[in-house]
């Protein structure tokens, strides 16, 4: 029985890890990253903030790991997209696609860090947590470069046609990531609905590209 216990606390632990990053999420969507507080984060849980400062000793090293798993989500969602065999054109519409949703579906990470980056480069920081930070902007370059990758393949391809790959990949993640600017859930929203939105905003993007 010992045994079994000792195998189910890494799981326990990452479970009440992920239920923090959620939780914070959630509050800096709804208060902002500068207002929300470790209390605020600890009422969303309804523990005490002792269970917050177990796993992360401050709100930017939660706002760190909120940051993480946002990007993580869309570098999933791409992932598959980047596998399949079809046109250059295509699979852009599609990347737009699946990172349109990923906007919609984890809404409370990526409002959270939609400025995030810019405050606290702003802010008063530690020289660990600006490496972080650096980290944090290579993560976000290093997706961006997947588009980019598709750009470029799409003209040399002839399905695509942009006069600057650099602007065209800055133009498209300014219009993608600009949705959670606008979008707001709705109960009676359905899944299909969130495709349709998807759908259409990629089209709007890539279509302006296509050769």
């Amino acid at each position: 029985m010992m045994h079994a216990q000792a195998d189910k606390k890494p799981d326990e632990k990452l479970d009440s890890r992920q239920q923090i990053i959620e939780a914070a999420a959630q509050c800096f969507m709804l208060k902002g990253l500068e207002k929300a507080t470790i209390d605020d984060i600890a009422d969303v849980l309804g523990s005490t903030k002792g269970r917050v400062y177990h796993h992360f000793r401050s709100k930017n090293a939660i706002y760190f790991a909120v940051h993480r798993q946002a990007m993580q989500f869309c570098f999933d969602a791409v992932g598959p997209v980047l596998e399949l065999s079809i046109p250059y054109s295509e699979k852009l519409e599609a990347m737009a696609v699946a990172h349109a949703r990923v906007m919609m579906d984890t809404l409370p990470y990526q409002r959270s860090i939609r400025l995030g980056v810019e405050i606290y480069l702003r802010g008063s920081t530690t020289e660990a947590e600006r490496a972080v930070l650096t980290e944090l902007i290579n993560q976000r370059n290093d997706y961006e470069e997947l588009y980019r990758d598709v750009l470029n393949a799409g003209v040399a391809e002839g399905s695509l046609c942009v006069p600057s790959v650099k602007i065209a990949g800055r133009v498209m993640m300014g219009a993608l990531n600009g949705l959670v600017d606008w979008y707001r859930v709705r109960p009676e929203q359905s899944d299909a609905d969130r495709d349709l939105i998807a759908t259409d905003l990629a089209r709007t993007i890539v279509g302006g590209m296509t050769a």
